[in-house]
């Protein structure tokens, strides 16, 4: 794999009437106050359509902004948690946001939970010896306590794969979910509960060469798995999500890394009457896993290493019937609230910054790049919208910037023809609909190198 696979976070969801009144149609985008410079964040919508954001700071502290009814968002540090973690799992409990945190070199797994008297944060594993932690999950169970999945890895490539909850003490207490280093890996598993309907817990595990979803047997005392992927050649890279579905089976997405081939494919597995898979992207890492009214819907990062200078991203939202959104830069949190609205975290040099869209986007871009002699023409459209502009930017190595905003033809079309005084680089299309989203289109090839 190229440096910028190696580089990307993902290795290291009466009430629709209060819904519109809390979170009215964005005209922009609204930055997080403290978020410059902010390394990681996650999203969680509350059943009111309210979203909550965690991010890491410049400085390495963990932040949770909530936005208010009024607009304005109130931000809590949250206490004794510095050193710039991974943000894995954010989930809404009865009593607040609960935070899943993880040390970037897997030695630690945290759990921060929002409580009345305050911030109470507890380290859920540590680990072991001559071994480390893979990107572990959270979920909400049905009695509104937390659950934590997460699987060890030992130098032997023995891994052990545990789920974590929460008594009625308050007291977390730990269980074997597998045992004598079943199954062996070559790399870290990426683990994530999901609660179903019935209020049963389901573990999926993803490691090298396939992924299982976990149950418990009908007696209670032990658990059976069910493979629902397997590649001998793949390996897993980044977190793993997964929904229920109402009608009683689960959706699960995770990325498959090809060193062989330079390809990190998006997956989806649907796990009802048989397994059934698909390939989404064969170039992007998984962000977040959403179910919609029309089925799932996979946000996710595409990306252009320039010669290891930078990585440029492209945020998408797919579906099962072919649609992808693209939206200008590195997506980290997909959110579809009850109302149907679409909530997207978007993080740039700027800060993280939060979209609303009440509706799926309708427009989309187009762009392409050729060689003109010293210089490139770029051409492209943008569809599903009658009149507006489209901003055209340099993507090079030491930054974004914006080149020119151009009129779009009746027909959506637009051209130009830049020569830059910088190369290596890539151009993006940017076209900013009624609710401000930036949809764009990033060209997935180096120029000039």
């Amino acid at each position: 794999m190229g440096a910028s696979v190696q580089g990307v976070k993902r290795l290291a969801l009466g009430v629709v009437l209060l819904s519109a009144l809390l979170l009215p149609s964005l005209a922009h985008a609204e930055l997080l106050p403290g978020s410059a410079g902010a390394t990681d964040s996650l999203l969680v919508v509350g059943a009111d359509g309210s979203p909550h954001v965690a991010f890491v700071a410049a400085e390495g502290s963990v932040v949770l902004a909530a936005r208010s009814a009024d607009g304005s968002w109130a931000e809590q540090t949250l206490p004794a948690v510095t050193g710039s973690p991974a943000l894995v799992g954010l989930e809404l409990g009865p009593a607040g946001a609960v935070l899943l945190l993880e040390a970037t070199d897997g030695s630690r797994l945290s759990l921060a939970e929002q409580r009345p008297s305050g911030w109470q944060v507890r380290t859920v594993a540590t680990a072991p010896r001559k071994g480390a932690l893979g990107f572990g999950g959270l979920a909400i169970g049905q009695d509104g306590r937390p659950l934590i999945g997460y699987a060890y890895l030992l130098q032997t490539q023995k891994s052990f794969l545990r789920l974590v909850h929460e008594d009625a003490s308050g007291r977390l207490i730990g269980e074997a979910v597998t045992r004598k280093g079943f199954p062996l890996s070559t790399e870290l598993p990426t683990v994530t509960p999901v609660v179903m309907p019935s209020g049963a817990v389901r573990v999926v595990e993803a490691y090298s060469g396939a992924t299982i979803e976990w149950s418990r047997t009908k007696n209670h005392k032990d658990w059976i798995g069910q493979f629902l992927y397997a590649n001998s050649l793949a390996v897993p890279g980044g977190v793993v999500r997964a929904v229920a579905e109402p009608a009683g089976g689960t959706w699960s997405s995770w990325t498959e890394l090809f060193p062989d081939y330079d390809e990190s494919q998006l997956v989806l597995t649907q796990n009802l009457n048989g397994q059934h898979t698909t390939i989404l992207n064969n170039h992007a890492f998984l962000v977040g896993l959403a179910l919609t009214a029309t089925g799932p819907e996979v946000a996710a990062d595409d990306y252009v290493d320039l010669e290891g200078a930078r990585t440029v991203y492209a945020g998408l939202v797919l579906d099962t019937q072919g649609g992808t959104v693209e939206l200008d830069g590195n997506l980290e949190g997909y959110a579809v609230d009850s109302a149907g609205a679409r909530h997207y975290l978007l993080l740039d040099a700027t800060g993280v910054e939060w979209y609303r869209s009440p509706t799926p986007p309708v427009a989309s871009v187009q762009l392409s790049a050729a060689v003109n002699g010293a210089a490139f023409t770029l051409s492209g459209r943008v569809t599903g919208v009658s009149g507006g502009s489209v901003e055209i930017w340099r993507e090079t190595q030491a930054g974004a910037e914006l080149l020119i905003t151009l009129p779009l033809a009746p027909d959506g079309t637009f051209s130009l023809t830049d020569t830059p005084p910088q190369r290596p680089l890539t151009y993006r299309a940017v076209y900013r609909d009624s609710n401000g989203l930036p949809l764009s289109s990033l060209v997935r090839s180096v120029l000039g190198a």
